[in-house]
């Protein structure tokens, strides 16, 4: 399967990238609290499952032919998580987050949470694929995907859902067991095996919906989606709003609406979200001290809409660089290895 088959998905991606900015600058919250969680609260939550829903599409048929492919997924992984831990490092010490001061402290932080608050996709993607590779090698997609469901409602327990099931006196045993443990549900066991798997069966087009049923389908379910959303918000029902159950009809059919867009294919936005969604948090640090410094923070950082676009362009423009340097160093790589006379 080629990537460049499904240009949409490029740009699905940058969409997400800010979608997250926008969650991590509470970008309506100047002009609205409930604006702002509609927004960041329900309508970004679709951002982090899309980049795991690419993985599983691309990644999974790989994984289901050649276990080898999870190895050499989980190294990749590693070795972004490890730079990015480095990278926040000097911002978890200056914040006082000693992650690394004892066992369980750095169990959590490394394994479950992330070391930084966004951090926390990198050992969920590793966790979730090693865990659905494993799967894959005893069960067929539909018993994965059983499972998969089942793990995420587990999750939903401990996020969105968790006022509800908090007082039954066996759940409330075995989600306060957890918490100990980790402090959410999102991560590489709950959240990110479901929306693997779901990118996992949308790589076969047996699977997706044709395009009139994957609009109608996309519409309904997100509107369901926000109804969900504002009805747990009203009745303070969430521990954390990142899962919802609404979350996964809506994620299917606005991956199967993608799949059948023709557009322009932008494959540099591949690496290029990436690195927005790994440096954003550092530009939030940097334009609120630079803002402070300058006296400008009731414009830069108060205006939560201009902070947003603040971050956002500044994010953008470091990302468009760092993907230059990435090429220039891999275009030398390649003339190393390029013997004139061969094709």
């Amino acid at each position: 399967m080629k990537e460049q088959k499904y240009p949409a998905m490029d740009w699905m991606r940058m969409i997400c990238a800010f979608l997250v900015v926008a969650i991590h600058t509470s970008v309506l919250s100047s002009f609205s609290e409930t604006a702002d969680f509609f927004l960041t609260g329900i309508v970004c939550r679709i951002a982090v499952p899309f980049f795991f829903m690419v993985s599983g599409f691309f990644l999974m048929p790989k994984i289901a032919s050649r276990f080898s492919s999870v190895i050499k997924t989980e190294k990749k992984l590693l070795v972004m998580y490890m730079a990015s831990v480095l990278l926040y490092l000097p911002l978890n010490i200056y914040a006082g987050q000693y992650f690394f001061k004892d066992l369980p402290s750095f169990f959590r932080a490394f394994f479950l949470d992330g070391t930084f608050y966004h951090l926390w996709y990198f050992p969920a993607a590793a966790e979730g694929i090693l865990l659905l590779g494993l799967m894959q090698r005893l069960f067929s997609r539909k018993i994965c995907m059983f499972f998969c469901i089942l793990l995420y409602l587990i999750g939903l327990g401990g996020d969105s859902y968790y006022g509800i099931i908090k007082d039954i006196p066996l759940l409330q045993s075995f989600y306060d067991t957890y918490f100990q443990i980790g402090t959410y549900t999102r991560n590489g066991f709950f959240f990110a095996p479901v929306f693997l798997c779901l990118g996992w069966i949308l790589s076969d087009t047996r699977n997706r919906l044709f395009f009139p049923h994957a609009k109608k389908i996309s519409l309904v379910s997100f509107a369901l989606l926000i109804a969900e959303g504002w009805l747990l918000h009203t009745f303070q029902i969430p521990r954390h709003d990142s899962m919802y159950l609404y979350l996964l009809p809506c994620m299917y059919g606005i991956f199967s609406v993608l799949t059948a867009i023709p557009c322009s294919s932008q494959i540099s936005f591949r690496k290029i979200s990436m690195f927005i969604y790994i440096i954003h948090p550092w530009v939030i640090v940097l334009v609120r001290a630079f803002s402070g410094f300058l006296h400008l923070d009731s414009f830069f950082v108060n205006q939560s809409l201009i902070h947003f676009l603040a971050v956002s362009g500044i994010s953008y423009t470091l990302a468009v660089i760092l993907w230059k340097i990435q090429q220039k160093i891999l275009n030398k790589k390649n003339m190393k290895f390029f013997v004139p006379g061969r094709n």
